[in-house]
């Protein structure tokens, strides 16, 4: 604030001696100047308003999504992947040799429509490629609003919201071990 001040200072210096040397050189011409004063605002910037607070959204497992299988896929663990205890976990089945699907997922239930914004999926498992994805049906159709990531212990997913109810963790890989599990979701929006 101190450096704009001294920088409106030299400027209003700066025009009052320049219309001096205009006055004083145009005396004798018959050249009439007027001079104006300048308006000087000063705008103080307000404060940065602060990014909108993550609000956590409750949710709740309700199955999995197997379109390629049998359309099961361990469906009664998956309230587990929302029970608040990191030691259970929601398992998909366990895949011998080559995964041949195009992926299988864990369907969570906001109970109303929401526009998450972030998805922090917790596994014993890392290792298995997966993104987000929302609709508004358990049985799908499901839109993607991750990028797919490589899982670790904890994977953040930013999410491009979309207002949906259901969000699934939809599995395109299977780590070492041939089964993913999903041990905790946690979903977060702008509040």
């Amino acid at each position: 604030m101190t450096t704009r001040l001294v920088a409106a200072g030299a400027l209003i210096a700066f025009l009052g001696g320049l219309s001096v040397i205009v006055l004083s050189g145009s005396r004798g011409n018959g050249i009439r100047v007027q001079t104006v004063p300048l308006a000087t605002t000063e705008t103080t910037p307000g404060p940065t308003p602060a990014p909108a607070p993550r609000v956590r959204i409750a949710v709740t497992g309700v199955g999995a999504y197997d379109p390629d299988g049998d359309r099961s896929e361990n469906d009664g663990e998956a309230v587990l992947a929302t029970d608040g205890k990191p030691a259970t976990a929601w398992k998909s089945e366990r895949y011998r040799g080559t995964f041949s699907k195009t992926g299988v997922g864990l369907v969570v239930d906001a109970g109303k429509p929401v526009k998450a914004s972030r998805a922090v999926v917790s596994s014993e498992t890392p290792g298995y490629d997966a993104e987000i994805r929302v609709g508004d049906s358990p049985a799908g159709p499901f839109v993607a609003v991750s990028k797919t990531q490589v899982t670790r212990e904890r994977t953040i997913f930013v999410l491009r919201p979309r207002p949906a109810r259901y969000l699934m963790v939809w599995i395109t890989s299977m780590p070492p071990g041939g089964a993913a599990a999903v041990n905790e979701i946690t979903v977060t929006g702008e509040g």
